[in-house]
């Protein structure tokens, strides 16, 4: 940043890993004492591909069928279904107790698998920096998301929060540093994790460990926020390649979070 002196001297001054978006939101804050919001990114939803095989006399079919696309959730007709066990006849056990194929200790487990995951996802219901209504474990109902569909890109939404908070780290600015918590928090809290969008969660992850590395201060609160996080919504991640992948590079990140899960579990 440059400024003009009144006697025509010209003075400068250098923020240190400081993006131009960045400096625009610190520029607001600097006014207004917050910052606007930035908003995801669009992602259209894929839309199924209608076949018509209209049978005009020349061979071709008069009925329609439907091509499912990648990412729908339609389903085929019933009688072109996949056809699968009754819960009665399974090995899996999931029909009722005392069926052939279910375990004693069924129903046991799963009280234990649920009690667990209540737990984890108690981590992150009430942190220092909530401000909206505290998630109810297995309720499909979560905070308003301000008419922002589910399936929108929030990695950049994301980033920017934790980007301000690095900034208020940096150059120890306390308001700012609590504003960007609470708005990042906030944020996560009413995000729907989908498995289509578990990677703007972990592109978060990836971003504050490394600018952590890079900075001449620790971010202690931020870290604890996206860990708590990762670990109330690790149920879901199981089958992502992508959260495979990250805990199979190790790291700080994976001792921080196998530490939160330790003391939550055991």
């Amino acid at each position: 940043m440059e400024e003009e002196t009144p006697d025509g001297l010209r003075t400068s001054a250098t923020l240190d890993g400081v993006r131009e978006e960045d400096l625009l939101r610190f520029c607001d804050f600097c006014y207004t004492s917050t910052y606007t919001d930035p908003y995801p990114m669009v992602v259209k939803p894929a839309t199924p591909a209608i076949e018509n095989g209209s049978n005009d006399g020349n061979g071709a079919s008069n009925s329609s069928s439907l091509l499912i696309t990648e990412g729908t959730s339609l389903q085929p007709p019933a009688s072109k279904r996949v056809r699968t066990e009754s819960p009665s006849r399974s090995l899996n056990g999931f029909g009722k107790p005392g069926l052939i194929g279910t375990s004693p200790n069924t129903d046991v487990a799963n009280s234990l698998n649920v009690n667990n995951k209540m737990k984890l996802h108690g981590v992150f219901n009430n942190t220092t920096y909530t401000n909206t209504t505290s998630r109810v474990f297995g309720a499909n109902i979560r905070a308003k998301p301000n008419g922002i569909s589910n399936n929108d890109d929030h990695t950049t939404v994301f980033i920017a929060h934790a980007a301000m908070h690095a900034l208020a780290i940096n150059y120890e600015i306390i308001k700012l540093k609590v504003i960007s918590l609470q708005k990042l928090n906030d944020k996560l809290m009413r995000f729907e994790c989908t498995a289509e969008r578990v990677g703007d969660v972990l592109a978060l992850v990836r971003w504050v460990y490394k600018t952590e590395r890079e900075m001449r201060r620790d971010m202690p609160e931020l870290k604890d926020l996206v860990v708590r996080y990762v670990a109330s919504e690790v149920s879901g991640f199981g089958k992502s390649e992508e959260f495979g992948a990250l805990l199979q590079e190790g790291g700080l990140f994976v001792s921080d979070l196998w530490a939160i899960t330790q003391s939550t579990l055991l």
